[in-house]
């Protein structure tokens, strides 16, 4: 008999174990399908995918954090904030919901608010993932506060923990821009265009930051491609500093 219960007891742990392989298998490729219909554009499909997953296993945490971010990215505010508020409040010492309220609310201009959250979730990250983010988003906090060196150090952790994101660099370039290290500012500006191709806002203040150390040449090559990228201000700056070297007709 004690065999017979054994054998039982064995085959449903054998028959949960394989359910719960085959259903985190299941939450894996949800998100992953959920991310590529995000990259193309399609974020009442990703939503879905989430709330698929949550269905299978309604306390898996990356499927409802991925849920507020395509809220927030759909610029539904109320519901991304009502749900990491009642996240938070259900797991109080998971740093990534406090991550995401500060996201939040930057977003929305309350970066005291931001403070807060981005702190407690550096207080609470282990991991380096975490903690890089959460620098960066307490940095771009105190940059919109004008507490500038304090944003030049959470900055500048950041990047000491993950020095390939060019968010953090181009947010650190805007903190020296400000601190007027302009050569600080144009070595963070030029990082980013290791990791991209820039775009016209990049260009525009690389140009503004050169034309203070009076490098006009330089400062004139990247205003005009700001230009041509459709910046009007860099358009305008070009019109009355750049055209200064333009020959007149004869």
């Amino acid at each position: 008999m004690k065999h017979i219960q054994l054998y039982i007891f064995i085959l449903i742990f054998l028959q949960l174990t394989g359910y719960r392989v085959i259903a985190q298998d299941r939450l894996s490729e949800l998100l992953d399908e959920a991310d590529a219909l995000v990259t193309a554009n399609k974020p009442n499909e990703a939503l879905a995918k989430t709330r698929e997953a949550l269905e299978i296993n309604p306390d898996h945490h990356p499927a409802l954090q991925k849920q507020i971010n395509i809220l927030f990215l759909m610029n539904d505010e109320k519901e991304s904030l009502r749900l990491v508020d009642n996240a938070i409040r259900l797991y109080p010492d998971n740093p990534g919901y406090y991550y995401l309220r500060g996201i939040i609310n930057n977003g929305r201009e309350k970066y005291s608010k931001a403070l807060d959250d981005f702190t407690q979730a550096i207080d609470l990250g282990s991991g380096s993932d975490m903690l890089y983010r959460s620098y960066l988003g307490r940095g771009v906090s105190y940059l919109n506060l004008t507490e500038y060196d304090q944003a030049l150090s959470d900055l500048s952790t950041s990047i000491q923990q993950n020095d390939t994101v060019a968010g953090a660099y181009y947010s650190r370039g805007m903190v020296n821009y400000e601190l007027r290290d302009y050569q600080a500012a144009i070595d963070d500006f030029l990082k980013i265009l290791e990791f991209s191709e820039g775009n016209a806002e990049l260009y525009f203040n690389l140009g503004m930051a050169y034309f203070r150390l009076e490098e006009r040449d330089k400062a004139c090559q990247n205003l005009n491609k700001a230009c041509t990228m459709g910046n009007t201000n860099a358009c305008r700056m070009s019109l009355m500093e750049c055209a200064k070297g333009i020959p007149a007709v004869p």
